[in-house]
C-alpha cells in the first residue's frame, strides 16, 4: 500500500476558516486547507491547525495560547511524520499593540522555522516547509486592534517572507498573487479566496513532495 503524504497547514483564523463579519466558522469543505486536500486526493492527508489569533511570535494576555512559536513543535511532533508543513502566520503580529515593523515580523518567522529545522526528533525525517505570505490587509478605518500602519506592514510580508524562505531554503509563495483583497471585514477570506487558494497551492505542493521524494 502506498505511503499517505501528511501535510500539516499551521496558520491564524485565515486557515481556521473564520467568516469575515460573524464570528463563524466556513463549513469543512470551504476551507483552503480541506480544499486542498480534496484536489490532492488519495494518498494525501491534509491537517487543519489554524487558530483565532494566532500570532508567529508574540503571547498575548488579551488573547492567550496564541505563539505560534510556542505550538508549532508540539503540534508537529503530535503529526508526526509530517511531510509538508504549510505555514501562514503574520497578519496578527501587524497588530498596534505589538509595536514591530514588518522587518522584525520576519525575524519571528525566520526564529519559528529554526525551530522546526534544529529539532532533534525531526532529524531523521524533517519536513519541507512552504511559507506562505498571507493576504494583504484592506482599509482598516474604524478598526481596533489594526490600522492604517498594519496594513503598510502587511504589505511589505510578501517581500519580507521571501527573502526569509530564500535564506533558510524553504518554499514560498505569496497567497496575495491569487487573492487581490480580503473579504467584507478586510480581514478574513472569502469562500472563493479560499478556494482560489487551494487550487494555486495544489500543483505547487504535488511539485514540492515529488521533488523531495516524499
Amino acid at each position: 500500500m502506498p505511503a499517505v503524504r501528511t501535510i500539516l497547514c499551521f496558520g491564524d483564523s485565515n486557515t481556521y476558516g473564520y467568516i469575515p463579519g460573524s464570528g463563524g466558522r466556513y463549513e469543512a469543505g470551504q476551507r483552503w486547507p480541506r480544499r486542498l486536500g480534496m484536489l490532492l486526493g488519495e494518498g494525501h492527508e491534509v491537517l487543519e491547525e489554524g487558530l483565532n489569533g494566532r500570532t508567529i511570535a508574540f503571547a498575548d494576555n488579551i488573547e492567550p495560547y496564541r505563539c505560534g512559536s510556542d505550538h508549532i513543535l508540539p503540534c508537529i511532533l503530535s503529526h508526526a511524520p509530517v511531510d509538508l508543513l504549510i505555514v501562514m502566520l503574520g497578519t496578527n503580529d501587524t497588530k498596534d499593540r505589538y509595536h514591530v515593523k514588518a522587518e522584525e515580523i520576519g525575524y519571528g518567522l525566520e526564529e519559528l522555522i529554526l525551530k522546526v529545522l534544529s529539532c532533534r526528533q525531526l532529524q531523521d525525517r524533517p519536513p519541507q516547509i512552504l511559507i506562505l505570505s498571507p493576504v494583504p490587509l484592506g482599509s482598516m478605518d474604524g478598526c481596533i486592534e489594526f490600522s492604517e500602519a498594519s496594513r503598510q506592514k502587511s504589505l511589505r510580508l510578501p517581500a519580507v517572507y521571501a527573502q526569509t524562505a530564500k535564506d533558510l531554503g524553504c518554499h514560498f509563495f505569496e497567497a496575495g498573487s491569487v487573492i487581490p483583497q480580503p473579504g467584507c471585514d478586510n480581514i478574513h477570506l472569502a469562500p472563493e479566496a479560499h478556494d482560489a487558494l487551494a487550487r494555486a497551492l495544489e500543483p505547487l505542493v504535488r511539485q514540492i513532495l515529488d521533488q523531495s521524494g516524499r
